[in-house]
């Protein structure tokens, strides 16, 4: 299998921004990540991609030893800033976890240390950030009203993993709870949404799947589980 090493020297550029509160990049950030991807991913469907970039982009939590997921998003990014243009950062604003389960040590519960870090990287990235599944349903649920708000004003798309941290690399896990509602409303708010598969075929492969409507989304019992399925059908 294709080893990607971590890009450490991108990490470390957030730095500065994680200590003054301020944005990095992201189109120059996942840029530089994806030009050290040798080979790079194979990319196919693109035409599939709708002429608004008004949508959300729902993909396979991809990940394992030597392809960290940073290098999927970073991918994912770069096929949206070349197809929409490189005048709006960021090219995705993706939902990433951001609060994990407390460490707990005998009788004792401490705060994760992620708790404080990681909240400040995402907004280096412009990311929206979500609680680790089931630990901090109020976190998560303040953060999902702010996208919410702000789908009228967003100009490019909303990124999600709906499997969140469980994905692994050739297996697809359930939606986490909560994404099939969040799906709908957004779709409610004329958010249609793009399945993107990742997989490997000697090397990294993503395929865009075409677009599924709002009505379709707001039509399916389970619009996670239904765009779930269309991206489970991308992973050939």
């Amino acid at each position: 299998m294709i080893q990607y090493p971590v890009p450490w020297d991108q990490v470390y550029s957030l730095w500065p921004h994680v200590v003054n509160g301020t944005r990095r990049n992201v189109d120059d950030f996942s840029g530089k990540i994806v030009a050290k991807m040798v080979p790079g991913p194979q990319l196919l469907g693109l035409e599939n991609l709708p002429e608004s970039p008004r949508f959300v982009l729902v993909a396979n939590h991809y990940q394992r030893k030597g392809l960290w997921i940073i290098h999927v998003a970073s991918a994912l990014t770069q096929i949206v800033a070349e197809r929409y243009g490189r005048q709006v950062d960021p090219p995705v604003h993706w939902m990433v976890t951001a609060n994990w389960p407390p460490l707990k040590v005998g009788p004792w519960k401490f705060p994760s240390p992620g708790d404080i870090l990681l909240p400040r990287v995402a907004h280096a990235l412009s990311c929206f950030p979500v609680s680790f599944a089931g630990n901090n349903p109020a976190y998560t649920a303040s953060t999902l009203k702010g996208i919410l708000r702000a789908a009228d004003k967003l100009e490019r798309p909303i990124g999600i993993f709906p499997e969140g941290v469980a994905g692994s690399a050739g297996t697809l896990t359930d939606p986490l709870p909560g994404v099939d509602r969040f799906m709908a409303l957004l779709a409610k708010r004329g958010w249609p949404a793009l399945p993107a598969g990742i997989s490997e075929e000697g090397r990294f492969v993503i395929r865009m799947g075409k677009l599924v409507a709002v009505d379709e989304m707001v039509a399916a019992p389970d619009a996670a589980k239904l765009l779930m399925g269309r991206v489970a059908e991308l992973m050939k």
